[in-house]
């Protein structure tokens, strides 16, 4: 049973995702500083507003001048309060980001199998066209990272009842999804082994490593 799903973009790294968090509070920092000054402009002008109507009234209330005057910045108010509305709504939407960026790093968390390992090859002690990995404790449903080069294999994961194996390839990085708990043996099977004379199994040289991420 095939059911993978082969990555050609990188996996996102905490360091990644703590780069654009930071990138998201920058541009909320600048639009809180716009609105900030927006808000100011805005007292101000009502601050102005509020003198016009004074001084209308002293004179009576119909002093055609000031009620024009007054008209004409309340115009400028309700464009300003436009124009804050519309960077709230910025500040509220990149919000929503950082809090979603943030949850993801805090569920994010990865535990290191193997690195650059190699198997099969000239002197290596195995015969056999399968060679078995130790994935340790999964505690969590996630997916093992695993990439390889050399031979032409595939990597296996047993999932239950269930083997979920990856395509052959002599090249790759794959994601296995896994379920906590249910993982049993995992293993690599190499396509580019023959027998010698002598009946002994010889296989290409794989170097392999994968992460479990949870």
């Amino acid at each position: 049973m095939y059911f993978y799903q082969q990555q050609n973009v990188k996996v996102s790294q905490s360091s990644d995702l703590n780069n654009q968090v930071n990138q998201l509070e920058g541009q909320i920092t600048a639009l809180n500083t716009q609105i900030t000054g927006l808000n100011k402009q805005i007292d101000a002008l009502n601050s102005q507003i509020s003198q016009l109507q004074a001084l209308n009234t002293q004179l009576g209330g119909n002093n055609a001048q000031l009620i024009s005057q007054t008209q004409q910045l309340q115009s400028q108010v309700t464009q300003l309060q436009s124009q804050a509305f519309t960077l709230q709504t910025q500040v509220s939407q990149l919000q929503a980001q950082v809090a979603d960026l943030t949850s993801i790093l805090k569920l994010q968390t990865s535990r290191t199998i193997a690195t650059q390992v190699s198997i099969w090859g000239s002197g290596s002690p195995l015969t056999s066209s399968q060679a078995f990995v130790n994935l340790g404790s999964i505690r969590y449903s996630g997916y093992i990272r695993v990439s390889w080069t050399g031979a032409h294999a595939s990597f296996t994961a047993q999932v239950f009842d269930v083997n979920i194996t990856t395509p052959v390839s002599t090249s790759g990085i794959f994601s296995v999804p896994v379920s906590a708990n249910a993982t049993g043996n995992s293993w690599f099977t190499n396509y580019d082994c023959g027998t010698t004379p002598g009946g002994n199994i010889l296989c290409g040289t794989i170097t392999y490593s994968i992460t479990y991420w949870y």
